[in-house]
């Protein structure tokens, strides 16, 4: 029998409760993808990728398959400066944490210091090692096999 995978970062959760998705630009040299944790700009038009722990306004890219015209590292397609990204504030999101999810009740993390190529900024935790607290998120799941866990966000 063939596993098949149920689940991507940055699709719904669907549980139900509030959403509230952003239609908004992109901004900066930074490209992010599906699942990805991004800050709302102060100038409040734009968003941009997580770069320190200056602005703890986030939000997480929400799963789409049209309007990314940019590549991240890896070479799959991502928003780059001038795209429209779907950038979900209010809902639950399914997304890659960098350790396995054990505890629903710890806080969720955002690394905004010390990048490596297994925790790039931005990226999720539950552990607050080089993170900052992402405001209104809690964990809805534990990890599954695939390293996915779904974040309630509400509102930034």
């Amino acid at each position: 029998m063939v596993k098949q995978i149920d689940q991507l970062p940055g699709m719904r959760a669907r549980i139900s409760g509030p959403e509230d998705v952003l239609s908004i630009h992109v901004s900066g040299d930074g490209v992010f993808t599906d699942g990805e944790v991004v800050i709302r700009n102060a100038d409040g038009k734009t968003v941009s990728t997580v770069t320190d722990a200056t602005n703890t306004k986030f939000g997480i890219c929400l799963r789409h398959g049209v309007g990314k015209s940019g590549r991240n590292a890896a070479g799959k397609e991502a928003y780059q400066q001038g795209d429209v990204a779907p950038i979900m504030t209010i809902g639950s999101i399914w997304v890659k944490t960098t350790a396995p999810v054990t505890d629903i009740n710890a806080k969720v993390y955002v690394k905004t210091a010390n990048a490596t190529d297994v925790a790039p900024l931005g990226s999720l935790s539950s552990t607050d090692t080089d993170g900052t607290e992402f405001p209104n998120a809690s964990w809805e799941s534990i990890s599954n096999e695939q390293g996915l866990a779904i974040v309630r966000l509400l509102g930034a």
